[in-house]
């Protein structure tokens, strides 16, 4: 059966089969109660009213959702910068996307939806300069100045692309012939109201059409179409985990499993919390028909020989249940943590052909990434208006470990010096290391104080030498 412009590829299909989880993941605990028994399966004879319960009381340990909130977050501990860009392109940066996001703000989107699910895209496009029988709408460039018109940057996630053709350039690149789009287009509904018109975008080399579902029967209509100025489809791909041209894999696919065992682990953990503070009480030696109060004021009469007695839970299933969520909390920031662990990259220095190695973390080769992805889509803008882009995006992308620490190696040593001249606490100045992120955020100073005054003397630390004086 030929494919329908609605369609979903067997690409795309393929890589959504793994979106479902890490957006329920990433939503939270709300996200994951609505799911069900999609991620929570019944118990082997549970009743409906128990599965619900357990459901309504089930709380998600958001390792997934916090890792990528942090990791998306480092890049623009520091402004984003950018040279050589021409007066009247710099000042669309600042509203890179005409919905009131600059670069900074539209980037940090970029680089979440990649860590999410590896790969996401970058739509330039430009408002219709030629009205419905193909005659300009504004004369001059001066005019569409005037006029505000210029070309923007549109988010297109994953979930919106329905399938593509490519074929090899002359170069050997790979190039979209055609690219198919589910949007959704606000139009007014009555004097007051609004509604959402779902309808799929068709580009090809110079050209674009719009479809929208037949009032009756399943058939998507053509609804628009138009030429551009551009001979090619104006869309940049950012990948954080390339598999082919426009597939990927999530990079934090692993720690999203780990996260959903978590989940289900933690609601056997609550249940079995909740059925263990509930003693049972077992009476033996009596017959059905003899009648046994039980209360506060009351008391028990039991026949000669009989017995009653609270059975309950000896609590080693909960100790090894609260360890188990322990270990899968502590491998989930384990796994966060390996983006910023170094890698050795091989990059060849053209002045000399010298192959040299370069120490790198996964963070900061996916932040160069994302700035090429950038320098692409603004070449393409400068491309819309016939100008020529001769600049550069920088991010802040030193996320090594020996860097991270070499910064905080003074802020460190500072503290301890307040904490020997009794100017700080050492709770303070615990707490003031988690807050830099020096520390496990997660970590309580009681734990940590116990385990220390377990320490034998002679394990005690000598003071670091302050590298500034070296």
């Amino acid at each position: 059966m030929a494919t329908k412009v609605n369609d979903t590829s067997p690409a795309v299909a393929a890589m959504a089969s793994g979106w479902a989880m890490i957006d329920a993941l990433c939503g939270g605990t709300s996200a994951m109660r609505a799911a069900g028994e999609k991620y929570l399966p019944k118990f082997p004879r549970e009743d409906q009213d128990s599965y619900d319960y357990r459901v309504k009381t089930s709380t998600l340990f958001n390792g997934l959702g916090r890792t990528i909130e942090n990791m998306a977050a480092k890049p623009f501990a520091e402004p984003v910068t950018y040279t050589d860009i021409d007066p009247e392109p710099a000042l669309w940066l600042d509203n890179i996307d005409l919905c009131g996001n600059n670069l900074s703000v539209f980037a940090h989107n970029l680089l979440t939806a990649g860590l999410k699910y590896g790969l996401t895209h970058i739509l330039v496009d430009n408002p219709r300069t030629t009205d419905t029988e193909g005659k300009l709408l504004y004369p001059t460039r001066a005019a569409e100045i005037a006029a505000g018109v210029r070309p923007y940057l549109v988010h297109i996630t994953p979930q919106q692309i329905l399938g593509w053709k490519s074929e090899k350039t002359e170069s050997g690149a790979e190039a979209l012939t055609m690219l198919r789009i589910i949007e959704g287009v606000e139009e007014a509904d009555g004097e007051f109201g609004t509604k959402t018109i779902p309808q799929v975008r068709v580009l090809t080399p110079g050209a674009w059409a719009t479809y929208r579902k037949a009032e009756k029967g399943d058939d998507w209509l053509l609804f628009e179409e138009g030429v551009v100025s551009l001979s090619s489809i104006p869309l940049v791909t950012y990948y954080t985990r390339r598999t082919g041209f426009m597939t990927a894999t999530p990079p934090f696919k692993d720690l999203a499993d780990l996260n959903m065992k978590h989940w289900n682990s933690q609601s056997d953990q609550d249940n079995v919390l909740h059925v263990a503070r509930v003693p049972i009480l077992a009476i033996t030696g009596i017959n059905d028909e003899d009648k046994i109060v039980i209360g506060a004021k009351t008391a028990l009469m039991l026949p000669l020989g009989a017995e009653a007695k609270y059975v309950e839970h000896s609590g080693a299933a909960i100790d090894a249940g609260r360890q188990s969520l322990q270990d899968l909390e502590n491998q989930m920031r384990a796994m966060g943590a390996e983006l910023l662990a170094e890698t050795q990259v091989s990059t060849t220095a053209t002045q000399n052909n010298i192959e040299d190695s370069e120490a790198k973390c996964q963070l900061s080769m996916m932040v160069e990434g994302l700035e090429d992805a950038l320098d692409q889509a603004v070449d393409i803008m400068h491309k819309w208006v016939k100008l020529d882009y001769k600049g550069d995006i920088d991010l802040f992308d030193d996320f090594s470990s020996s860097a991270v620490m070499a910064a905080a190696g003074p802020f460190i040593i500072a503290l301890v010096q307040l904490v020997n001249a009794r100017l700080l606490s050492k709770e303070d100045a615990f707490l003031e290391l988690q807050r830099y992120n020096v520390l496990n955020p997660d970590a309580a100073w009681k734990d940590v104080q116990a385990k220390i005054e377990l320490e034998p003397p002679e394990f005690a630390v000598p003071m670091p030498k302050d590298p500034a004086a070296a």
